[in-house]
């Protein structure tokens, strides 16, 4: 029989309220699961290690002082774990009962399947974007316009173009909020690459896992929520559940990565092309905009104003 023990990897940065919250769904998930769980305190200053120290004292607490980010703490988690399969989790999740099985069973059951993805829920049950293709150039066209955003407040659009999905489906890549591996594929494809700021670090592991012959599948029973935004909005220059500078500067350092400078400088144009849509839009509904809310539209604009200049430090020198 396949190894079905897995060690759960959380990194947290201040936000001790969900993380608790996070750990306690996970623990009563895995009841009867041979499992570890590891939580990994990127310098938080809410008394997150001390809090879950108390309370869940069964969960394995490593510490940075200072804080190296989410994907230098993701590392630091899966080096140290030591069951046959790895969960990498976001903090700002909750695990229903069953979803951890459902991602073990996928992996027990299917021999090439090197990296599983959660269905990923927002808390009023509506789904959230959980994995697919590899960013192509009119998908960073039109994420930096906006436009799927926008489209998604449309009555019945969702409908012709969910988000769940009846049952599971092979992707390119998943996201880092629930991502489910065999240890092979951490051997095999790891570690994550750290010169990514907050984006993309998913996408470039799944996408070389997947070149050297794993399958990547989004499981369609494993259901987990995510608070999506609730770490990146403390961060200065988020966007609600977004944020653009990094998104955008990330993606390039992918697209470089990838598919070579050339490349990349196209997609740097499409980024920037939509960013100037985007801006161009909200100087035209700009007027329109209620009293009460202006000055934070203009804050917000001013973010994408910025996150657009931002393209043109992280554009690769010509090459290629």
């Amino acid at each position: 029989m396949p190894p079905s023990g897995i060690s759960i990897v959380v990194p947290t940065r201040d936000t001790r309220g969900v993380t608790l919250r996070c750990l306690a769904t996970v623990a009563d998930a895995i009841a009867g699961t041979p499992a570890e769980v590891i939580l990994v305190d990127d310098g938080s200053r809410d008394g997150t290690a001390e809090a879950v120290a108390k309370q869940l004292p069964r969960t394995q607490v490593v510490r940075h002082e200072t804080s190296r980010g989410f994907t230098a703490s993701a590392n630091a988690g899966l080096r140290i774990a030591t069951q046959p399969l790895l969960l990498l989790l976001n903090s700002d999740t909750e695990v229903s009962r069953g979803a951890i099985d459902a991602l073990v069973g996928a992996l027990a059951a299917d021999a090439r399947l090197g990296i599983a993805g959660a269905q990923l829920l927002y808390p009023d049950g509506s789904g959230q974007w959980s994995g697919g293709g590899a960013p192509t150039l009119g998908w960073l066209f039109a994420e930096s316009s906006g436009i799927p955003r926008a489209l998604a407040r449309v009555p019945g659009y969702r409908a012709l173009r969910p988000l769940i999905a009846a049952s599971n489906r092979e992707v390119d890549w998943v996201t880092g909020a629930a991502l489910a591996m065999r240890r092979e594929v951490w051997t095999d494809a790891g570690p994550f690459d750290e010169t990514f700021k907050i984006y993309a670090q998913d996408l470039d592991f799944c996408l070389r896992a997947r070149d050297r012959g794993w399958n990547v599948r989004i499981i369609a029973a494993s259901r987990i929520v995510h608070h999506h935004g609730t770490t990146i909005n403390r961060v200065t220059g988020s966007l609600g559940r977004q944020h653009p500078h990094a998104l955008w500067t990330d993606l390039i350092r992918w697209a470089d990565k990838h598919r070579g400078g050339a490349y990349a400088r196209r997609a740097s144009a499409v980024i920037a092309a939509g960013a100037r849509l985007r801006l161009l839009g909200r100087r035209l509904l700009g007027p329109a905009v209620p009293a009460d809310l202006r000055d934070t539209w203009r804050g917000e604009t001013r973010e994408i104003q910025l996150a657009l200049a931002a393209l043109r430090g992280a554009e690769p020198a010509s090459r290629g």
